[in-house]
């Protein structure tokens, strides 16, 4: 790091921002701006207001002008916080190119993303949070691939990794079905037993009598919804490099979220049957089962968002319903600067810092704006 601060004050420091930054006037560059973030937040965002519009569709049974509005609304939303933090992060760039004089290591990028995204906490409480999954997950991500001795055996161990996400399988599955937290997961957990209703000829909390029935149609429902993932994420890829190869279309997502639910549903209904098992621990120990089948389908990604949502489980275990529900701002609203001037800095000045989710979402929202300044670096130098 010291250096590339010392390379950056000899090569670029002294640099106009329409070499380092844009091709035109910072007032030109300003106002065409807002038509590529806009733009390229539209297209980032249409697949997150498709599956909100889904899930809402199928919970009331089709999708009704309530639905159809509140859809819309929420991709108003989503695509204007995304152009209101990626036009104050390159309007500040600019500004302070001016007020300063020269262009400084830091005041580049690092104090620009600060400041831009301080103002997401003023966001619609979705909006901010949708924000703040995807960089505090693409900020995880990165740190596992640090080249440090601990990142380093984390990344080239799929067995430590596979017993970390066993952990947070626990825990994320306990908070939901106990209602710690309702943030989004692969699965849904079995409804808690009701200590006073009796069972009815099963010790299972299911509706089906049969466990080997409630198993296997757990199986097919997620088998069905990994296959629409994976189609998905096909038709993204391919639309994007133009290439439509079926040789593209891999089934992973469906075949992990198979196993997955397969062994959760499996143990829970076993230990169940098994009297000696205390009844606190059954649920957990299913949910921790459960994510052995990441080892058949290991990715940092999914560890990472695994960890992300396993801390937001315990801390709003720690948390009190009504106290979380008063606070309008909270540690998120501090820490969600900082981790996207980290990985933006970064990006652009040591990409190998970060990962491939980061490069992803920051040009996905910033119209590629980014990378268009890495690039313009490299020339310089």
């Amino acid at each position: 790091m010291a250096v590339l601060s010392k390379s950056f004050q000899e090569w670029l420091s002294g640099r106009r921002c329409n070499e380092l930054l844009h091709p035109h006037t910072c007032r030109r560059a300003a106002f065409e701006n807002l038509f590529r973030f806009a733009w390229s937040n539209s297209k980032y965002y249409l697949p997150v207001v498709l599956l909100h519009l889904g899930k809402h569709s199928l919970r009331s049974g089709g999708a009704n002008r309530e639905i159809l509005l509140d859809t819309l609304w929420y991709y108003i939303q989503l695509v204007f916080g995304g152009v209101m933090d990626a036009s104050l992060i390159s309007i500040s760039m600019c500004s302070l190119r001016k007020f300063l004089g020269k262009f400084h290591f830091y005041t580049l990028l690092f104090i620009p993303a600060t400041f831009g995204g301080a103002f997401c906490a003023l966001f619609p409480k979705r909006v901010k949070h949708l924000q703040h999954t995807a960089i505090f997950q693409a900020l995880i991500e990165s740190l596992l691939l640090h080249l440090n001795p601990l990142s380093k055996l984390l990344a080239s161990s799929v067995s430590l990794q596979t017993v970390i996400f066993m952990v947070c399988s626990a825990v994320i599955l306990e908070g939901k079905q106990r209602k710690w937290y309702n943030g989004f997961w692969f699965l849904t957990p079995d409804a808690p037993t009701d200590p006073d209703v009796p069972p009815q000829r099963k010790s299972c909390s299911h509706s089906e009598l049969d466990c080997g029935l409630y198993i296997v149609r757990g199986i097919r429902n997620y088998l069905i919804i990994g296959l629409a993932l994976d189609v998905f994420r096909y038709l993204v890829s391919s639309s994007k490099l133009n290439q439509w190869s079926l040789s593209h279309l891999n089934f992973q997502s469906t075949a992990w979220l198979g196993c997955y639910v397969g062994l959760y549903r499996a143990v829970h209904c076993y230990l169940q049957s098994i009297p000696i098992v205390n009844e606190s621990l059954k649920h957990p120990f299913a949910g921790c089962l459960g994510g052995l089948s990441y080892f058949f389908y290991p990715k940092l990604t999914i560890l990472s968002y695994a960890l992300l949502e396993a801390i937001r489980t315990l801390s709003s275990k720690n948390h009190k319903t009504g106290e979380s529900k008063k606070n309008r701002f909270g540690w998120s609203d501090l820490l969600f600067p900082l981790s996207l001037a980290y990985l933006i800095h970064n990006y652009v000045m040591e990409e190998q810092r970060v990962s491939a989710l980061s490069g992803v979402i920051i040009d996905s929202t910033t119209a590629n704006y980014a990378r268009n300044i890495s690039k313009r670096i490299a020339r310089l130098q």
